[in-house]
């Protein structure tokens, strides 16, 4: 049995259109089903331009969010205090900044996030000199 459902009965009083991607990383692994709503019209935002906004969402998940979750150990702290929270966020977020300009020339095999800790984390005057040092533009 079909049902049509108004959007406002989801609570997604703007949204347009409604899809459900399914994801199989790998032979054996789960199917993992991720429900998606958009405020433009099926005209505005086709099938395979939601597939291309959906892949660079997962970009940056894996880029920013899962280097905090990882590197960072984000989602174990223990830190509930709303201004602290924000203060170590910010530190975490220069971090990885950092790495990335750190890692910038190196082979991936050798800049990635457990590179970048090991080697900064005993000498401070590393991170120091990276805030510090005079920013050369490239063209």
């Amino acid at each position: 049995m079909a049902k049509t459902i108004e959007p406002k009965e989801l609570g997604l009083a703007g949204a347009l259109q409604i899809a459900r991607v399914d994801r199989q990383i790998g032979a054996r692994a789960q199917l993992h089903q991720t429900w998606l709503s958009a405020s433009r019209s099926s005209g505005q935002l086709d099938e395979s331009e939601w597939l291309r906004v959906e892949q660079q969402r997962w970009g940056v998940e894996n880029r920013t969010h899962h280097t905090l979750d990882v590197t960072h150990k984000e989602d174990q702290s223990r830190v509930r205090h709303p201004n602290a929270a924000s203060v170590l966020g910010i530190f975490r977020r220069l971090s990885n900044a950092f790495k990335h300009a750190w890692a910038k020339g190196r082979p991936k095999r050798q800049a990635t996030s457990r590179d970048w800790i090991e080697e900064n984390l005993s000498n401070r005057w590393k991170g120091i000199h990276l805030v510090t040092r005079p920013v050369v533009h490239q063209k």
